[in-house]
């Protein structure tokens, strides 16, 4: 069984939406291009993230979730418009994004986040403070309406997940 039928294994049983725990090994995206000495050998393990999945078989969740916290923040849920996917193609029915680039296609898990785990950035395999990474940049957040408790979304990669804890069950992939 390949990791694309092994995570479809996994999340069969999603219905709607589901509470996911996920560990991941991500490389991290530098600034300063190849003149950053670092640029190409930061990696970053999180373990224990909270993250929400969710299947959008009539809706979008996120647009959903995203409208749900204007109107609870008092602001005007049309100050928010849903837009396109940029990249990638959602897979109908599933969390699953399907991304062709350069004659391969790559796979990847989208999920509401709701929780960071811990973190610790690796240089060359080597545990590196976060202080220390040449040309790390901060990530930033979409306007939503003008939403103060944001719905954040992220897209990881099949195989930057190590490990899913779901219903109970924890899968190391």
């Amino acid at each position: 069984m390949n990791l694309e039928q092994r995570f479809a294994k996994i999340f069969d049983n999603v219905n709607g939406s589901s509470f996911v725990g996920i560990d991941t090994l991500t490389d991290v995206p530098l600034v300063g291009g190849k003149k950053n000495e670092h640029q190409g050998r930061v990696t970053k393990r999180t373990v224990g993230n909270q993250v929400m999945v969710f299947q959008n078989k009539k809706s979008s969740s996120y647009g959903d979730m995203v409208n749900r916290r204007l109107i609870a923040e008092g602001l005007d849920p049309a100050s928010f418009e849903l837009q396109p996917r940029t990249w990638g193609e959602r897979i109908p029915e599933t969390p699953f994004i399907s991304h062709f680039k350069d004659d391969v296609t790559t796979f990847y898990l989208e999920v509401i986040f709701l929780r960071a785990g811990t973190s610790t950035y690796f240089l060359d395999g080597l545990a590196i403070p976060k202080a220390g990474i040449i040309g790390l940049k901060e990530a930033s957040g979409g306007e939503q309406g003008g939403l103060e408790n944001k719905v954040i979304i992220r897209s990881f990669k099949l195989t930057s997940i190590e490990k899913v804890r779901i219903d109970g069950m924890e899968y190391v992939l």
